[in-house]
């Protein structure tokens, strides 16, 4: 058996030996082709390279380059491309020209190597980039001559393969009015499609109105201070501009005055998105689009705006600092979503009156707010909110509907809002609207919604969720901490409710309501069909659950409040010092002849008062069945309601009371609004 097995291993190495001597002498591909001993001829290309290249500043074109041969080499060859300065005098003899050669900062190459296989007819590539903003501003006209200026791996060469391409190239310049189309008209806007243009709307702004629209996201990042537009007496030069829904990023300006945009906004403004704003302000008024947007004889439209990450450095006390408007006058906000920080840049405390999300001050000719919502932080001394700071007196009629603030609102004084600071101008509306941020403050006049406002108003399906923080002052409130502060009433609360906790920390703290913090000394004020839940606290006397105050300085005379179908709800109300006054479970201090029916506490309400007050059940009161007095101190006349059935829920009692179901959705324990 060993034998056969040996004369076959000999076998098999033979065979092997013969394949391997074979595969030897195999020759590969390259080395059957013939020698070529006619010299290889180049063309060095710059691929779909125009006639005359013209670029916009920043603006940047790439182009392929290759070399090809008309005749192909048997030798791997390696090619220098290069910028050859000195070929530009041989262009302009034949041309007749005089043109400079393109600054060696304008363009660049991302390889100064090509490569050519032997037997192939196309090299490997590189990429020339031209660029715009290394060119001479005045749009000259300059030669780039770009050569073969090497060529190793074969001597067999033509001469005519140290060849040159001549490219012609220019800075773009803009027409006088700063813009390459456009003519500002309704029918041909200025088309804005890079910083350049951005920048120059200065120029092409004239009195009356001109158009604009963005055809491109715009960075303005590396711009330095953005100068505001329309800045100047007689403030006559309105826009309309059409964002198109394109993006505007890194826009910043930290002007002496008018620290905004536009200075003076007037006209309209929409579709735009703003990415990381930063205005940082000084002595003046600011807003990211206006330090005023509107006027009383030019209504103004501001619609579908997004501002993501704005933050506003307030180095200065001017009054009037808003997200978008310092002031407004006369203008329509509409679908609006803003995220901001609002801050006191060098941390002294002294920063501006009137500080809101949105608007600071809403002046004059009233304005209009619907569908818009803030978030993020602000802080400010008198009259801040998340999205309007103060509407003054002579701007009535303002309108706030289906918006809301989860702004956390911080203010060195009072009247400080979730939503509103302070509403001086009568008929104020707000409806549909809700915040849910903290409210803090060291002033009288605080809301979880509105600080406080006056007379002839209507709140109707609102609430506040956030907690409503007094280190000092008085009439706090879970949704509005004043209500009709100076005029007359006619004002009504219906459809709304607070969850948010209230707490007066500070010694002189008092007068603090779940819902309302004091309606006091005016007449024709109506609360139906609200609810509280947050715990209320005070350092010194008069806690709520709903209000701490619903009186006139008489506590004996009808000044026509009215409170019906509401609820407190509320875990604990506690009373910490109790010196004077009286704290109540539905009204802490109420006129003996209001109108109070219907009104329900939580059954199991933990009511701690220091001046050992127990809670008990109210009737219903009215100018012809008064409250009775606690003792016979006549400013004693708390309004506990009456105690809700044991295992009640707030959605319980409000089908018992008929609250409608077309407002209310009544399927969980705590009713919500539709």
């Amino acid at each position: 058996m060993t034998k056969p097995m040996k004369s076959n291993k000999i076998i098999l190495a033979a065979m092997l030996t013969t394949i391997f001597v074979a595969s030897c002498k195999e020759e590969y591909e390259y080395e059957k082709k013939d020698h070529i001993d006619s010299p290889a001829v180049l063309a060095l290309n710059v691929r779909d390279v125009e006639a005359e290249v013209a670029l916009m500043a920043p603006k940047t074109k790439s182009y392929t380059v290759d070399v090809t041969a008309s005749s192909i080499a048997d030798e791997m060859l390696s090619l220098t491309i290069a910028a050859d300065p000195s070929r530009v005098a041989d262009y302009n003899k034949a041309h007749g020209t005089s043109y400079d050669a393109v600054p060696g900062d304008a363009f660049e190459l991302s390889t100064n190597t090509l490569m050519l296989p032997r037997y192939n007819k196309t090299s490997t590539t590189a990429q020339l980039t031209l660029k715009s903003s290394a060119m001479p501003e005045d749009g000259s006209l300059r030669v780039l001559a770009l050569s073969v200026t090497k060529i190793e791996g074969s001597d067999k060469i033509s001469p005519e393969s140290y060849g040159t391409v001549f490219i012609l190239f220019r800075r773009k310049t803009l027409p006088a009015s700063g813009f390459e189309l456009g003519s500002g008209t309704e029918a041909d806007p200025y088309i804005i499609r890079n910083q350049l243009e951005m920048i120059s709307m200065v120029k092409g702004m004239k009195s009356g109105k001109t158009y604009f629209k963005l055809d491109a996201d715009i960075d303005m990042s590396d711009y330095e201070d953005w100068s505001p537009l329309n800045a100047a007496d007689p403030y006559d030069k309105a826009v309309d501009f059409d964002g198109c829904g394109h993006t505007i990023t890194g826009f910043n300006c930290s002007s002496d005055a008018y620290t905004s945009m536009f200075g003076v906004m007037l006209g309209s403004f929409r579709n735009v998105t703003f990415e990381k704003p930063v205005l940082t302000v000084g002595s003046s008024s600011a807003g990211l689009l206006g330090a005023q947007c509107g006027s009383k004889d030019v209504p103004t439209e501001i619609k579908n705006v997004t501002v993501n990450d704005l933050i506003i450095n307030m180095n200065g006390t001017a009054e009037g600092v808003g997200g978008l408007a310092g002031r407004a006058v006369n203008v329509k906000f509409s679908d609006i979503t803003l995220s901001a920080n609002i801050e006191d840049a060098d941390k002294d405390g002294k920063v501006p009156d009137s500080v809101g999300g949105l608007v600071g001050v809403a002046s004059e000719v009233p304005s209009m707010f619907t569908n818009l919502h803030t978030s993020g932080a602000i802080t400010g001394n008198r009259r801040v909110a998340g999205m309007i700071g103060f509407i003054v007196e002579n701007s009535e009629n303002v309108v706030v509907e289906k918006s809301s603030s989860a702004m956390n609102v911080n203010a060195f004084g009072e009247n400080t809002g979730g939503l509103i600071g302070y509403a001086e101008g009568e008929h104020l509306t707000v409806k549909g609207c809700h915040s849910t941020g903290t409210v803090e403050n060291n002033g009288n006049y605080a809301g979880g919604l509105i600080g406080s406002m006056c007379g002839f108003s209507t709140i109707s399906r609102c609430y506040a969720t956030g907690d409503v923080l007094a280190k000092a002052g008085n009439h706090i409130g879970g949704l509005v901490g004043n209500v009709t502060r100076r005029n007359n009433g006619g004002t009504t609360i219906e459809d709304c409710y607070a969850t948010g906790n209230v707490i007066l920390t500070g010694p002189k703290g008092r007068m603090a309501g779940g819902l309302i913090g004091v309606v006091e000394n005016r007449n024709d004020i109506t609360v139906r069909r609200c609810y509280a839940t947050g715990d209320i606290s005070s350092m010194t006397s008069v806690v709520g659950g709903l209000v701490a105050f619903a009186k006139s300085n008489v506590l004996t005379d009808n000044i026509n409040f009215k409170m019906e179908h509401c609820i407190a709800w509320n875990k604990t109300l506690t009373n910490k010092v109790g010196k004077t006054w009286s704290s109540g479970a539905v009204i802490a201090v109420s006129n003996s002849v209001n109108t109070l029916t219907g009104n329900y506490r939580r059954p199991d309400m933990t009511f701690n008062d220091t001046d050992g007050k127990t809670l008990f059940d109210c009737a219903d009161a009215s100018p012809n069945a008064p409250l009775p007095y606690v003792d016979d101190k006549s400013h004693y006349y708390p309004y506990h309601g009456i105690a809700a059935p044991a295992g009640s829920t707030i959605t319980s009692l409000a089908k018992t009371l008929g609250w409608p179901e077309s407002v209310w959705d009544l399927s969980g324990n705590e009713p919500k609004l539709k």
